[in-house]
């Protein structure tokens, strides 16, 4: 193959017509067309996959924001549940302590109702002496009582033989004494 200029392609045949171009020309446009239709295909192949791959990355980054976001809500539940159990614990340890307070006075109080037990039962003592010794007294007033009532019976008997031998003596009658009380 020579490069120079031909002028005969460019006049055509005698007979006025263009001449048919070169079969190897035919062929480099045929291998040309080929490798546009085939790079053509590739580019389209290459895009749909590229789409795909920007859909793909899309729904992953979706996904990806969707993920930190439920972190961020378990992140913060979490906080909230040790906040809870933190508070729970402290409420334990209160209510710990409130029972150990609580037992203490317990603790005092039930020797101080042994105490007072133990000063009722000594006062119930008391009483049933004081009881025993009432109706000791009891009795003594009810025996002086009688004595009393024999001494008013022969002091009224001595009073009416002192009258008596009074008005023996004197012939004015003179007035009883005051019975004594």
């Amino acid at each position: 193959m020579t490069t120079q200029f031909d002028p005969d392609l460019m006049t055509g045949s005698p007979d006025g017509n263009p001449t048919p171009a070169p079969m190897w020309v035919w062929l480099v446009v045929l291998a040309l067309g080929a490798l546009a239709g085939y790079s053509g295909y590739t580019a389209l192949s290459k895009h749909q996959l590229y789409l795909e791959a920007e859909t793909t990355r899309q729904e992953l980054a979706q996904q990806r924001d969707r993920l930190q976001a439920n972190v961020a809500d378990l992140k913060q539940q979490l906080e909230q549940a040790n906040r809870m159990k933190e508070d729970v614990e402290t409420a334990l340890k209160q209510s710990r302590a409130n029972t150990d307070a609580a037992s203490a006075q317990i603790g005092v109080l039930q020797q101080k109702t042994a105490s007072l037990e133990a000063a009722v039962k000594a006062a119930e003592d008391r009483a049933a002496q004081a009881t025993a010794a009432k109706e000791g007294v009891d009795r003594e007033i009810v025996g002086l009582k009688s004595q009393l009532a024999d001494a008013q019976k022969k002091l009224k008997a001595a009073q009416t033989d002192l009258a008596k031998s009074r008005e023996q003596v004197s012939p004015t009658p003179m007035p009883a004494p005051a019975p004594a009380p």
